[in-house]
């Protein structure tokens, strides 16, 4: 829940504290979270009411450059911790309803001059999300994320190597401080209605730069709940789009409280699209992603295999796609799939070696995908 609602009986004599500096990632949270919910009022009543919210929020700035005189209020108006209201521009940003789902944990770890905050995680059957600080007087790079193993009593080994994938979003906040949202998608196996959790984290590496990490030893433990989740399948030979060598079909539709989750398979002829019978060649597919009121939908990828001429002609891939909450209002989602043909740069490279493409990237026909409004 927004802390705002607790500030309903709360009155304050400011005149009763004294100043204290406030943080640039406090003030940074807070001019997101303020910004983005001023944004969001359309009427007047509604205009009103956020002007009353950013007045709220004047207050509770001004609250925490203050030492607290009160003891008990210092407890009832905390920092603001929601790590998912700073990343509103990226363009994997998923998290619009994450804060009013996700359980709280609050726990501060420091190894090696690096402090690390598990603030918030969210288990809804399809992601494991965890939002976290890294705090450092050291240089980390731009892009530095906690490195090591999540492990998850009720699993045991199922995903000890495989069935899951790992995603990073990171902010920079300023040359001491990040802000990470850590996404572990469950790829494959049973989803437990509850979670226990170990976060073991052995390295803080710069994802930019493979050669900056700084070893160290943070752990966590907490546990989550399962969201309230509903699937709708379908018949992938129903809801698909299909061009030369390319076959495209919806097999399921997962829908939480926080998020969408879209199950697709693809069948790529790579030779065939590419007009290339000899040389090496590799198509991704992006999507873009629209319901009938015309919104638009940022995602979260999960590739799988993906499509190259390393694999057999009958090769499938099962990618999934996840993202925002969809619109109650909306009846159908709209996916266009969008083709990327590329070479390899030097495919007698020991190490990676760079995709070049080979041609402008092509849309193919749309796929309607019926909502369950059940």
């Amino acid at each position: 829940m927004s802390i705002f609602k607790d500030l309903n009986d709360v009155k304050l004599n400011v005149s009763e504290f004294e100043e204290m500096p406030l943080s640039a990632m406090e003030r940074n949270r807070i001019q997101k979270k303020v910004f983005k919910k001023i944004a969001s009022k359309k009427s007047m009543k509604q205009k009103k009411h956020s002007f009353l919210i950013a007045a709220a929020s004047l207050i509770i700035i001004s609250s925490f450059t203050f030492s607290a005189t009160f003891p008990a209020l210092a407890t009832k108006v905390p920092i603001i911790n929601n790590i998912f209201a700073l990343f509103g521009n990226d363009e994997n940003y998923v998290f619009e309803e994450y804060d009013n789902y996700s359980t709280d944990i609050g726990v501060t770890r420091e190894s090696n001059g690096v402090s690390i905050t598990a603030t918030n995680a969210v288990y809804d059957g399809e992601n494991i999300t965890i939002a976290y600080t890294i705090t450092s007087e050291k240089d980390l790079g731009e892009r530095p994320v906690l490195k090591g193993k999540l492990m998850v009593e009720e699993f045991g080994d199922r995903y000890k190597d495989t069935g899951y994938f790992e995603n990073y979003i990171v902010e920079k906040i300023n040359d001491h401080e990040y802000a990470v949202i850590y996404i572990y998608q469950l790829i494959k196996g049973s989803k437990p209605d509850a979670l226990h959790l170990t976060w073991k984290g052995d390295s803080v590496l710069n994802l930019n730069n493979a050669y900056q990490e700084t070893l160290g030893s943070w752990s966590f433990q907490f546990s989550l709940d399962m969201l309230d989740t509903k699937t709708k399948k379908y018949v992938p030979s129903e809801v698909f789009s299909e061009d030369k060598g390319i076959e495209v079909g919806v097999t399921k539709l997962t829908q939480t409280p926080v998020s969408s989750t879209i199950y697709l398979s693809e069948l790529v002829d790579e030779r065939l699209v590419s007009q290339e019978e000899e040389e090496l060649r590799t198509v991704s597919i992006d999507y873009l992603i629209s319901d009938n009121l015309g919104k638009e939908y940022k995602y979260v990828h999960y590739r799988d295999t993906g499509h190259s001429t390393d694999f057999d002609v009958n090769h499938r891939s099962y990618p999934r796609i996840t993202t925002n909450v969809v619109d109650d209002a909306a009846t159908t989602l709209t996916i266009t799939p969008i083709v990327h043909v590329y070479r390899v740069a030097n495919p007698n490279s020991k190490g990676e070696s760079p995709l070049v493409p080979v041609m402008e990237p092509y849309a193919i026909e749309s796929i309607q995908v019926p909502i369950n409004k059940n």
